[in-house]
């Protein structure tokens, strides 16, 4: 299996390369949007500013082969890089989404700032009849926006945050992204990583 990391200016590559090495996987970093259709998965991280992010994949043409790549094969987008596709992000300004998840990238609660450190995930759906959910209940976040999503059909797993009920896991079609860092979380993010490898919509 060919796993691919994208690289586009967003911290956390190193984290999720390491993760997925311990897990038997040589994954491939992506710095050329020609790279993406050779891969089997695609994993997006980030740990960046949004309207920045969204300018470099723009400018180096990374939107339409993300594009064609979900049609077809899975995508995980972790943090921001799951930020990245809803239709609207508001972190430093203005910025179009790529636009799969009907949504907008808000900041949290003024009495939160900003979230850092382990939070419970209430799973309100189950992502795929065979991934178990049972003992994965913690997993580690680092973030000061979120997503509001239109509808909530896609959402999978929720965290509380102050006044702030926060998306922890959507999915739609190829695509599942989580506002938590699996590549931070131990246990239980090796688990959910090692579900995304093996994951096949219902």
């Amino acid at each position: 299996m060919k796993v691919g990391i994208l690289d586009y200016k967003a911290c956390n590559l190193g984290s999720v390369f390491n993760s997925l090495y311990k897990l038997g996987i040589n994954p491939i970093i992506i710095n050329n949007p020609k790279e993406i259709s050779e891969m089997d998965r695609l994993i997006i991280p980030g740990v960046g500013a949004a309207k920045n992010c969204m300018d470099y994949l723009k400018y180096n043409g990374f939107i339409e082969p993300i594009k064609k790549f979900l049609a077809f094969k899975p995508i995980l987008g972790i943090c921001l890089g799951m930020q990245i596709f809803a239709k609207k992000l508001y972190e430093n300004g203005l910025s179009e989404g790529i636009g799969h998840i009907d949504g907008e990238v808000k900041i949290l609660d003024a009495k939160i700032k900003f979230n850092i450190g382990w939070k419970e995930v209430e799973f309100i759906k189950k992502i795929h009849k065979k991934f178990d959910t049972e003992d994965l209940s913690s997993f580690y976040y680092c973030h000061s926006y979120y997503i509001s999503l239109k509808k909530n059909n896609y959402c999978i797993g929720v965290s509380y945050m102050g006044s702030n009920k926060i998306p922890a896991i959507v999915c739609k079609g190829n695509f599942i992204g989580t506002q938590f860092h699996p590549e931070k979380s131990q246990t239980n993010g090796n688990k959910f990583l090692e579900f995304f490898l093996n994951w096949k919509k219902n």
